[in-house]
């Protein structure tokens, strides 16, 4: 699965986007994708493919 550029920038889900690229302090598994993103506001199960990322923006989470 992907996301689309509207579910990102237009939705609740792309507040909540996260690319990941380990779980557990370990590489992602090869069948999750070397990179991957994920959404607390997802409706689907499971990690997203990640496909031309053009940059990563670090921000610091507060709780």
């Amino acid at each position: 699965m992907v996301y689309s550029w509207s579910e990102v920038f237009n939705t609740p889900v792309g507040n909540e986007v996260l690319v990941v690229f380990e779980k557990g302090g370990q590489a992602l598994a090869d069948d999750e994708g070397r990179i991957a993103m994920i959404s607390g506001k997802d409706l689907r199960a499971g990690p997203r493919h990640v496909k031309w990322l053009k940059s990563i923006e670090i921000k610091k989470i507060v709780d």
